[in-house]
């Protein structure tokens, strides 16, 4: 009787955290004038007025907001993208590089990635994982916090603007591999980039060996007692029978790239294949860990792959 009741409990109160995912606890529109240094990069004065270069001149089409959301019970901080005029907008998940506060989003990087998608006509989310930048909880690089990428699918339930049948994931670097990850563990995805992508921890790990002590042992929860399926867990590679077959990838990397050596990008393509995952592979000669020379083939590429799953509605590759 007792062993029933403790159960009830507990079953009731998991029940009751994800009934609660997603839910927006906080949003506060960011001026970008407000930073003067970024200000100073994407603006000029004329006379009295503020005037934003060419470049950047899609920042004045939307809107961008820090929020903090629910994730299994946890206060998660993250940013929001959207355009100022518009409704019935796909949504985009935009996954964010490094570890803890490295690599974390920012004003920048709202600026110049989340918004700059957004200008194209989506609403567009990013995490900054549980245990980073203010947000409750532990970093486990790609364990449990992968359940904060997954939970802004039931925050963009919360979005007016938003278009819930047509979701999209993007990640760059650790990004990636929390996209691959999200796509072992959701269909609800009608496209996915991935840029630079983490998809074998193995071969990070024999190729930076700072990577054992700096990222693996304190981010990873039982690193040091099962490091095997530690690592598999985390990588694609390991698990590319998991992935959703109806998830069109588009992955990008450059030869260049010293933080994630560009054969991963090979050889899942060569995995994908084997399991008839559709996807677009491209390697961009001499191109770095950021592709930051092809910035704007980058974008096309990106826009492109968005336009043609979520705007079009193209109907995915099949193999005979």
């Amino acid at each position: 009787m007792k062993l029933t009741f403790s159960f009830s409990i507990l079953f009731l109160l998991v029940q009751s955290l994800t009934a609660q995912n997603g839910k927006i606890l906080a949003r506060e529109m960011v001026d970008i004038y407000n930073n003067e240094e970024l200000a100073r990069r994407i603006s000029y004065k004329d006379g009295d007025e503020q005037k934003l270069i060419d470049e950047y001149a899609y920042l004045d089409s939307v809107n961008i907001e820090r929020i903090t959301y629910l994730s299994d019970g946890l206060k998660v901080n993250g940013y929001l993208a959207y355009p100022k005029n518009g409704n019935d907008l796909p949504c985009v998940i935009y996954n964010r590089g490094g570890n803890r506060n490295f690599g974390a989003l920012n004003e920048y990087k709202a600026a110049f990635i989340l918004a700059r998608v957004a200008s194209w006509g989506y609403v567009v989310a990013g995490s900054q994982y549980r245990g980073n930048m203010g947000s409750e909880g532990k970093e486990e690089f790609g364990g449990s916090d992968i359940d904060d990428v997954l939970n802004l699918l039931p925050f963009f339930n919360n979005i007016e603007q938003a278009d819930t049948s047509r979701m999209a994931i993007y990640g760059w670097s650790r990004g990636g591999m929390m996209t691959y990850l999200a796509l072992t563990k959701s269909k609800r995805f009608k496209a996915a980039i991935v840029g630079g992508g983490l998809s074998d921890l193995w071969t990070w790990m024999d190729t930076r060996t700072d990577t054992i002590e700096t990222v693996f042992a304190e981010n990873i929860p039982d690193y040091a007692t099962n490091t095997k399926a530690a690592l598999n867990a985390r990588s694609a590679i390991k698990q590319v029978d998991k992935i959703w077959k109806k998830t069109p990838v588009l992955i990008l990397h450059g030869t260049a790239d010293k933080r994630v050596t560009p054969e991963m990008a090979l050889d899942l393509s060569k995995a994908f294949i084997r399991e008839r995952i559709p996807h677009r592979l491209v390697i961009f000669e001499g191109g770095d860990h950021s592709l930051g020379n092809f910035r704007t083939e980058v974008d096309s590429m990106v826009k492109e792959w968005l336009w043609k799953y979520l705007k079009e509605g193209l109907p995915v590759p099949q193999h005979n």
